[in-house]
């Protein structure tokens, strides 16, 4: 298993649902508006050509791998939990 940190902008059409859809598929946590923490099987460059048939030509994702807690301040409700959890 990997944590990866996946981040998107929808440029034109916004259309989220495909791509929400298949990330809360997964084992993941949304972190920030458009930042989500997922452990799962693979590389990174697995995740994102995964990831990469749910968005348009236009749009924008990026995928970090990390193997030690992010630092942040004031993340979404769960996410020091789901990090516990994961990590």
């Amino acid at each position: 298993m990997g944590l990866f940190m996946v981040s998107y902008d929808l440029i034109k059409n916004k259309d989220y649902k495909k791509l929400l859809t298949e990330i809360g598929r997964m084992n993941s946590r949304k972190a920030l508006a458009s930042l989500y923490l997922m452990n799962v099987d693979g590389t990174g460059k697995d995740l994102k050509d995964h990831l990469a048939q749910y968005i348009d030509d236009d749009d924008k994702l990026m995928v970090i791998e990390f193997t030690k807690r992010p630092n942040f301040t004031k993340a979404n409700d769960g996410t020091n939990k789901w990090l516990d959890e994961n990590l």
